[in-house]
């Protein structure tokens, strides 16, 4: 199944619950930039790119950043409207990829692409063209942030069934299938009915990046890797736009 058709029919329903409290969820995000000294300095601009429901979103607008945030989701384009109302977001549906045409030529200070957002592009090819894309759009000493799960090693047996949340009445697992050059991911959420436990299934594909590939075409493009790290399972990346390199 394509990845719009995946969240919007099966999985963007949970995707707030899978993350546990949102309002926590979106203090961690706040706690992590200021880790990362990530306050308005600049033209205070921000983007942020597989938004989801608006950890990330919410956390920049409150640390005092005007944010435009970009999601193929409909279904989670409009939970995080409904979440911003006070907020300074400019929401979007659309492929990320696309991005640039809502900026109106104006450059930013920030760019968060978080979750594992980046596996979800179809093709490397589109990867490379994204990544061109950030470096295009941030303005100098403008700080690019990424997350993404590194999918080169394969797991084995019993370790590719992924527990993912779970309470009284709902239970999310993943179970991964590799292949060459991506990944094939099933989620699977059984809920308590009246009848019993019912089980429903959807999977799509993931991209296998690796870091060093990553972090390879980032300094190619002229970044700065100033941070590169595993944090709770995922490869956080913090890449500066060198201000003497022209974009």
């Amino acid at each position: 199944m394509a990845i719009k058709q995946h969240y919007d029919n099966f999985l963007a329903k949970y995707y707030s619950w899978m993350f546990g409290e949102f309002d926590l969820k979106v203090r961690e995000n706040i706690d992590l930039f200021k880790e990362f000294k990530l306050t308005p300095c600049l033209s205070g601009r921000a983007l942020d790119l597989g938004c989801g429901s608006g950890f990330q979103s919410i956390a920049l607008a409150t640390l005092g950043f005007k944010v435009l945030s970009i999601d193929l989701s409909s279904v989670l384009v409009t939970e995080l409207r409904e979440r911003s109302v006070n907020c300074d977001i400019q929401v979007a549906q659309d492929d990320i990829i696309n991005f640039p045409r809502y900026l109106q030529c104006e450059r930013v200070e920030i760019v968060v692409c978080m979750g594992d957002t980046l596996t979800h592009l179809e093709t490397f090819d589109k990867v490379v063209d994204l990544l061109e894309k950030v470096y295009q759009s941030l303005e100098n000493s403008g700080s690019f942030i990424l997350t993404f799960r590194d999918y080169g090693e394969e797991l084995n047996g019993v370790n590719r069934f992924i527990p993912v949340q779970s309470d009284e009445n709902r239970i999310l697992t993943c179970f991964l299938e590799y292949q060459s050059g991506h990944i094939n991911v099933y989620d699977i959420i059984y809920t308590k009915t009246e009848m019993g436990w019912k089980m429903t299934a959807s999977s799509y594909k993931k991209l296998r990046i690796g870091v060093d590939w990553v972090k390879e075409k980032l300094q190619k493009l002229g970044f700065h890797l100033s941070y590169c790290e595993l944090r709770k399972g995922l490869t956080t990346l913090v890449a500066v736009k060198q201000s003497w390199k022209q974009g």
